[in-house]
């Protein structure tokens, strides 16, 4: 009789944790759907993870943090990371290669490598929930959904696994989403428990301009990096977050909902961008933490945020150090001066943000 239980263990000398070292199989609930698991160095036969494993339930590595992720894909770069990174934890399974040959997949046994690698590319899962972020993390495991399963009882019967713990019965249980990642794009193979459009939305990549007051010099750049971004991929501006880019402004001490000035929206304007609609934003951490390139307009505005938590370094716009001036106040060729200025330090920094 399998045995099934309730709610939350206490690890690591709990049953689960003892029966995963005795290299058996396990069954634990997801954010999505119940899995079976087990540990990868301990399993005395791959197969019973294998034939559970489909088209749309792959066999994958588990991990319960960013750079665990690194750990097993060590080259990983470009979308995928974001969508990882700003999803965490959830019903997501990533197959890339990543460079995993050069990662832990490597010390693996040979029965757990074949198991966790699709068509020449490694399996990453990430599961929801505390007994998954609880489980040591020196124990590498191997997890399967079974989207077939709504209860701990129906996983142990179809699953044929001994122990289980419960965790409820799923309503609509659909399994993760499987992502496939080439070098740095990326094609949502599945659409399990993760909406393609969500997932699109966290892959684009995200510019942030920072500035004073968030009237001139952050809001030109802004308009003026859609519109050379735009003309890049040869697609209206409208069309950016559909092509994988969002573009943002705000200021470190801007009064929020104000527009910009009448002089940068003339002379964003006279360059073919548009400010007409711009309305100011505060700059907040959230804002920043947001962000996958940040670009100061001076080194005053580099320094004022430098202690605020990034995923990525704040840096100059200007490649080669120099601050934007500030045209508030000045003539009207102050401002064609300062977004000449911004064009040319966005055209610098234009073939790195494409490549991303």
């Amino acid at each position: 009789m399998p045995k099934i239980y309730p709610s939350r263990p206490t690890l690591p000398t709990h049953p689960l944790v003892q029966s995963l070292l005795r290299g058996e199989c396990i069954g634990l609930p997801s954010e999505s759907t119940y899995e079976v698991v087990g540990a990868a160095l301990q399993m005395r036969d791959y197969s019973r993870i294998t034939k559970i494993a489909s088209e749309k339930c792959l066999a994958a590595i588990v991990i319960n943090s960013l750079p665990a992720l690194y750990d097993w894909m060590p080259l990983l770069e470009g979308a995928v990371v974001r969508i990882v990174r700003g999803l965490n934890a959830g019903p997501l399974t990533i197959v890339a290669d990543g460079g995993y040959r050069q990662g832990l997949w490597s010390r693996l046994p040979v029965g757990a490598q074949e198991a966790v690698v699709h068509n020449g590319r490694l399996a990453i899962r990430w599961p929801k929930g505390e007994i998954w972020s609880e489980l040591p993390a020196d124990l590498p495991l191997i997890s399967v959904p079974v989207p077939t399963a709504s209860t701990g009882d129906e996983l142990a019967t179809c699953a044929g696994v001994e122990v289980v713990l419960d965790g409820g019965a799923y309503s609509d249980p659909r399994g993760p989403s499987i992502i496939e990642a080439s070098g740095r794009r990326y094609l949502v193979r599945f659409e399990g428990g993760l909406p393609a459009d969500f997932v699109d939305e966290l892959a684009r990549c995200r510019i942030l301009f920072l500035c004073t007051g968030n009237t001139c010099r952050s809001p030109m750049a802004k308009a003026l990096c859609v519109k050379l971004l735009a003309d890049a991929l040869h697609c209206r501006p409208d069309e950016l977050p559909s092509r994988g880019f969002s573009v943002e402004s705000a200021g470190l001490a801007a009064y929020r909902g104000g527009p910009a000035s009448p002089e940068a929206v003339q002379v964003a304007a006279e360059f073919g961008a548009d400010l007409s609609n711009h309305r100011s934003e505060q700059a907040s951490v959230e804002t920043v933490a947001w962000a996958d390139h940040i670009f100061t307009m001076t080194a005053s505005h580099l320094s004022a945020i430098s202690g605020v938590p990034c995923i990525s370094t704040p840096r100059l716009l200007s490649p080669t150090g120099q601050d934007v001036s500030d045209p508030i106040g000045g003539a009207l060729s102050d401002y064609r001066t300062c977004a000449e200025q911004i064009i040319q330090c966005l055209k610098e920094r234009l073939p790195e943000i494409l490549e991303s």
